[in-house]
């Protein structure tokens, strides 16, 4: 079978790059297309009732406008990246908790590779914020490769 399809988690960081780069080496290696995932979620006490309006628009509902901010960013990141020549890649958007998001689309069984950084926390920053990467190591159905913090380890 091998390594067709490579997803690559991203939150816009340089840790994110790092992750992007090395799956780019990787899917060239393999022959792989690399899938650039961001998820994006509104906080659960905002629903789409509450409206809001940037200047010179039209009222829109706030999970609109998350989204919307979501795309500029993720397309902001991309013109920083220069990724090699004929490597095969595409970019999206999923709402939701992140963890759980990313593990919904892993069970599709579309993927057959995770590379994502790691953020390095420790303690209580660790304990109270949790580790996206952590719960897919343990909960993904496809081998899940991390990338640590440069600098780190």
């Amino acid at each position: 079978m091998g390594i067709r399809r490579i997803m690559i988690p991203i939150d816009y960081s340089e840790n994110s790059k790092a992750a992007l780069a090395y799956g780019a080496e990787l899917a060239l290696g393999f022959g792989a297309s690399l899938d650039i995932v961001h998820v994006w979620d509104r906080p659960t006490y905002l629903t789409d009732a509450v409206m809001v309006q940037r200047p010179g628009e039209a009222h829109k509902p706030i999970g609109e406008l998350i989204r919307e901010n979501a795309q500029h960013d993720m397309a902001e990141f991309l013109k920083e990246l220069s990724l090699p020549a004929g490597l095969s890649t595409s970019s999206r958007l999923i709402a939701g908790e992140p963890a759980s998001a990313l593990l919904a689309e892993l069970k599709k069984g579309e993927h057959d590779l995770v590379v994502l950084s790691t953020h390095g926390r420790t303690g209580l920053a660790h304990l109270l914020l949790g580790s996206i990467a952590e719960k897919l190591v343990r909960l993904s159905p496809i081998p899940v490769l991390t990338v640590p913090i440069h600098g780190r380890g």
